[in-house]
């Protein structure tokens, strides 16, 4: 392709760039502790930057040594007048939202994470002003009677739209309240970030909370809310549930305080960790690419991301406790080695994802299966079963010929108990995992006879996890019948587990706990 004339170029960046231009001008020359940030002014500084760098990006600017900096300040005002116009927004609107978390605290953190961004604005605006002097470009007119003022008054319209009736919207909210909980279980990487203190910033793992992060969970956010708008919004059903506008608003101030900090994210690894020097702000404000940018994006943005997210998703388990339909599900144990850690830990883990109780029902005893080592005792019933079933298969078998062939010395005891597990599992009645079986520790010094041998042999190696006993036991789930269509999905995909106790893949519907395995 041909190269453009650059003085071309360069008499069509002055010309689309005058009204910018200005703006810079008239802020500059006032100074950053004038600078109050509106909406109109973020708004007009937004446009024209898009523009500019759409401009620029069609002819290479990013690939070219004279425009590189330029480029790079226009991509600073685009992406922090958008960044500051959510913050406005959360300034105005969150006075509006029933809030779990502390309103006050959560204004002036966004109050300070306004002021840092006005900061980077007038850093970005203070370096487009001496490019166009380094370019030649003559000095920008400041008396165009720019006013970004922005006068509210108080107060909001009245709600006197009729409310739609909807027979499905509460189907809906079922639907919204479990979609939530299932896209929103992957995002403890924000506490984890918000409980960092300098100077372990540095350590932060950005390939957990970088910008694809952060963009992903905004994406699912947005969905959300977008479901809510066109399915629950002035609906009966939101007009008769105090928590779903409650709900709106917790996702409405997640999606825009991950707005955010996704535009934060991307300068810290697109710019200040790879090229800083070309935002050209070090020496004019040290502050901006330093631990104030860092105590901005962990303890403001990842930390009421996380808080708000967390009781949006205590507000999902409130409905889908009230919408509950109780039943039972008589489902298998788990196929190995019972209610074990494993096991135990994706029963619980899906409990309380729902949030609702769930009851584990077996021999005239009620265990709640939302608490892992109440689980764990569920085993002492399943291992007396399967004592007992082997037990009455051991009784059935005819030891004579194995006795007398110990008695007379033709075999070892060893022998004939590896025979007898061979006739067992053969019956498919265990299964053996260790060959041979380590039998020889357990008989030691042993004074039983043959059969009491095999009996205490046999339980000592599934303790070992040496063998397993193979008994179709179920036991009964009573909850809610969401949580128990996935306890099932788990029951169906062995518990997560194979025979070595090891993972195995889950189906999509049970994605959710990816998360408890990548922590475990």
């Amino acid at each position: 392709m041909a190269m453009v004339d650059s003085k071309l170029f360069d008499n069509l960046l002055q010309e689309r760039s005058l009204l910018l231009f200005s703006v810079a001008q008239k802020i500059v020359s006032e100074g950053l502790g004038q600078l109050e940030l509106t909406r109109p002014l973020l708004g007009n500084l937004q446009a024209e930057s898009t523009q500019l760098e759409e401009l620029l990006d069609s002819y290479g600017a990013r690939s070219n040594s004279r425009w590189y900096v330029f480029r790079m300040q226009i991509a600073v005002l685009k992406n922090y007048s958008s960044a500051g116009y959510e913050l406005l927004h959360l300034k105005h609107t969150c006075q509006g939202y029933s809030l779990e978390a502390s309103r006050e605290e959560f204004l002036a953190g966004t109050e300070t994470a306004l002021a840092y961004v006005a900061a980077f604005l007038f850093c970005a605006l203070q370096n487009l002003l001496e490019e166009g002097e380094g370019f030649g470009w003559p000095e920008p007119e400041e008396n165009l009677g720019l006013d970004f003022s922005e006068l509210l008054p108080p107060g909001r319209l009245p709600r006197d739209r009729k409310t739609k009736a909807d027979n499905s919207a509460e189907e809906l909210v079922i639907q919204l309240a479990t979609e939530f909980l299932n896209n929103t279980e992957d995002a403890k990487f924000l506490h984890v970030a918000a409980r960092s203190k300098g100077p372990e910033w540095r350590n932060l793992n950005f390939d957990r909370i970088g910008e694809a992060s952060m963009r992903a969970l905004e994406m699912r956010i947005h969905n959300l809310q977008s479901t809510y708008d066109t399915y629950v919004s002035d609906s009966d059903t939101e007009a008769c549930d105090l928590n779903l506008p409650k709900l709106r608003g917790h996702i409405s101030i997640v999606l825009h305080i991950l707005r955010v900090a996704t535009i934060f994210a991307h300068f810290y690894e697109r710019h200040f960790s790879l090229n800083a020097e070309a935002l050209r702000c070090q020496t004019r404000n040290p502050d901006l690419l330093g631990d104030l940018f860092l105590d901005i994006f962990t303890h403001y943005l990842c930390r009421y991301a996380y808080d708000f997210l967390s009781s949006a998703r205590s507000l999902c388990q409130e409905m889908l406790k009230k919408y509950a339909v109780i039943s039972q599900a008589h489902l298998p144990i788990p196929p190995f080695f019972g209610f074990h850690a494993r096991p135990s830990a994706l029963v619980s883990s899906i409990v309380q994802h729902y949030g609702s109780e769930v009851r584990l029902l077996c021999g005239g005893s009620s265990y709640d299966a939302g608490r892992t080592f109440d689980l764990f005792r569920v085993n002492g019933w399943i291992d007396q079963q399967k004592r007992k079933y082997v037990y009455e298969q051991l009784d059935q078998l005819s030891l004579h010929e194995l006795v007398a062939k110990v008695r007379a010395s033709a075999i070892g005891r060893d022998e004939a108990l590896l025979n007898i597990l061979r006739q067992l599992a053969m019956k498919n009645m265990i299964h053996i995992l260790q060959y041979p079986p380590p039998v020889a520790a357990i008989i030691e010094n042993s004074q039983d006879n043959l059969r009491e041998l095999a009996k205490n042999v046999i339980v000592k190696l599934h303790e070992q996890r040496a063998l397993t006993i193979i008994l179709d036991l179920k036991v009964t789930y009573e909850g809610d019948t969401r949580v128990l269509k996935d306890l099932r999905l788990l029951a169906e995909n062995s518990y997560g587990e194979n025979e070595q106790g090891t993972n195995i893949a889950l189906p999509k519907a049970l994605s959710y706990l990816k998360h408890y395995r990548e922590e475990n």
